[in-house]
């Protein structure tokens, strides 16, 4: 498993990465002229993408969980995540 130092270090690179995409697409919204076709950009954005995006992300942490929690209590993967014993025990049942 990664170091804790080392870990903090890749997600502050991967939150800069996705926050630059998430900008990205944004910005590209703010650029549609026609107000039409920018409300059905928004739309398409805020309806189907991000709820598939947030969707897939809830599935990744479940697996993780489910992955952290082989040959570990609950309260190992809550200390190892941070989170306390219900918690951990939510998402390990994709909740």
């Amino acid at each position: 498993m990664i170091e804790k130092d080392s870990l903090e270090a890749r997600l502050t690179e991967l939150r800069a990465l996705m926050a630059e995409h998430i900008g990205a697409a944004l910005a590209h919204l703010d650029g549609i002229q026609d107000p039409l076709e920018r409300e059905r950009a928004a739309r398409l954005l805020s309806d189907d993408l991000l709820p598939h995006a947030v969707r897939s992300a809830r599935q990744a942490r479940t697996a993780a969980v489910l992955e952290l929690r082989q040959g570990r209590t609950l309260r190992e993967v809550g200390e190892l995540l941070g989170l306390s014993i219900p918690r951990v025990d939510q998402l390990a049942k994709g909740k």
